[in-house]
């Protein structure tokens, strides 16, 4: 059942708050796991905790399943054991995979010997392949058939296996007795065939396939070049492994994508849900570039001391305020684009809505809070002292310290709002907000800069 998302969040925060009232569970139990994960993301961790611990082990592991793996990550060591092994067991192989880095080495050994023996072993072996390799990624759910089976028998096979079994039907792999790969069939080409005619007359006895250690990537890139719904995945002596499937090759695709997308604007690290990632992790993606390209900026503003410095004009206190322009507004510009690129994924992700404006707004004044007043210190360490600074007058140092602050919180807000109020007038957030971002920053920057000069200056009785 689909329901409108602002009465499930308040459906989950009233459950949260009460999770032992038995009409609040009932409300939401038709409710698709997908939607109440997404609810969940909206609430505090706390509360996402509790909701999950009330629920059934079935339904908080498939619930958990939908989350972002940033999400489940700050939760899933407080969820008790049975919870956890439900969802080691439902989840897909390579994401089962992934999940080792997420829990404590004993514990997830100990949730191995709960779940399926098969499930188990087979986890084992996918995590014996180099971290980033087919091997991580791949599942062994596919269809195999000798050379000598009928196309009848094929179809057979098919009927008879639940849908649990098979990652997908669209193709049927022949092996050889060695399992090595003698060909692939489509399951249009069985059912179009003679139901006599074996798997060796029909199948394509030259298929594409990947070894097991190729890098992820470069097998997504293959699979959507050819436009194959799965590729089979061979070990080094060419026995066939398993198949990586078009879904997955499509979120490495995208997991790339996106991070060489934040990497252009100086933010680092994987590609998560935006509200999966606490303040303090957008600090931590942000900051770096950011302070590298603040580093920078004094490059600029040596240059323009220097020959500031050789004219009358240069000694004058506004010319002297003048030389911080570039590092200032630099600063300012950097860190909206970060913010701007930052929400435009999510909102294009579905990640974000326009009616999640207060809650952005919130996070990315207190990120901005952290990172200004961090690359503030710097600029006025920079300005004022001595033998790594321009022994700058106090003053001067102040104006640098406290503006920098103001005009990289100010260029956040902007960077947040651009994107989502051009989504909310249902116009691209990419195209409005890239161009915008910088000349709201530049122009209101230098204002932000000099008001602040203002006020310190007249604290020490000067003007400009």
């Amino acid at each position: 059942m689909r329901v409108e998302e602002q009465d499930l969040v308040d459906r989950l925060r009233a459950f949260a708050q009460n999770p032992e009232a038995v009409h609040l569970i009932a409300g939401i139990e038709d409710v698709h796991p997908e939607d109440i994960a997404d609810g969940l993301m909206r609430l505090d961790a706390d509360d996402a905790l509790t909701i999950l611990q009330a629920l059934h082990p079935d339904e908080a592991a498939t619930i958990l399943v939908e989350l972002p793996s940033e999400t489940a990550r700050a939760i899933i060591n407080e969820l008790p054991d049975t919870t956890v092994a439900h969802y080691l067991d439902i989840l897909p192989m390579d994401d089962a995979v992934d999940l080792r880095s997420q829990l404590d080495p004993e514990r997830f050994e100990a949730l191995l010997n709960v779940i399926p023996s098969e499930d188990a072993e087979e986890i084992r072996r996918l995590l014996s392949y180099p971290e980033g390799s087919a091997g991580q990624i791949m599942t062994e759910d596919y269809v195999e058939v000798g050379a000598d089976s009928t196309m009848a028998g094929v179809l057979d096979i098919i009927r008879q296996t639940s849908d649990e079994d098979y990652e997908t039907v669209n193709y049927i792999y022949v092996l050889g007795p060695d399992r090595h790969l003698l060909g692939v069939l489509t399951l249009r080409r069985v059912i179009r065939a003679n139901p006599l005619a074996s798997a060796r007359e029909v199948m394509n006895p030259e298929p594409l396939s990947v070894p097991v250690e190729m890098p992820e990537e470069e097998v997504a890139r293959i699979l959507a070049r050819y436009g194959f719904s799965a590729i089979p995945v061979l070990d080094v002596r060419g026995r066939m492994v398993g198949i990586v499937t078009a879904d997955d090759a499509h979120e490495v695709l995208e997991e790339a994508e996106t991070e060489d997308l934040l990497a252009m604007s100086g933010v680092i690290g994987d590609a998560e849900a935006y509200l999966s990632l606490s303040p303090l992790q957008l600090v931590q993606r942000r900051l770096p570039w950011l302070a590298v390209l603040f580093v920078a900026e004094f490059f600029t503003g040596s240059v323009l001391r220097h020959y500031a410095g050789e004219s009358e004009t240069g000694k004058g206190l506004l010319a002297q305020l003048m030389l911080f322009v570039p590092l200032l507004i630099g600063a300012g510009g950097n860190a909206g684009s970060q913010v701007t690129t930052t929400i435009t994924r999510a909102l294009a992700l579905g990640e974000v809505r326009a009616r999640d404006w207060l809650r952005v707004i919130r996070r990315e004044l207190l990120v901005s809070t952290m990172i200004g007043l961090l690359l503030g210190l710097v600029g006025f360490c920079r300005a004022y002292l001595p033998f790594i600074g321009w022994q700058l007058p106090i003053y001067l140092s102040l104006v640098v310290g406290f503006a920098l602050p103001v005009i990289i919180i100010w260029a956040a807000c902007v960077g947040s709002l651009l994107p989502i109020g051009a989504k909310a007038l249902k116009q691209d957030p990419a195209v409005m907000s890239a161009p915008f971002i910088s000349t709201l920053v530049d122009a209101t920057g230098l204002i932000i800069y000099f008001e602040v000069a203002k006020i310190i200056l007249a604290w020490y009785g000067l003007s400009f």
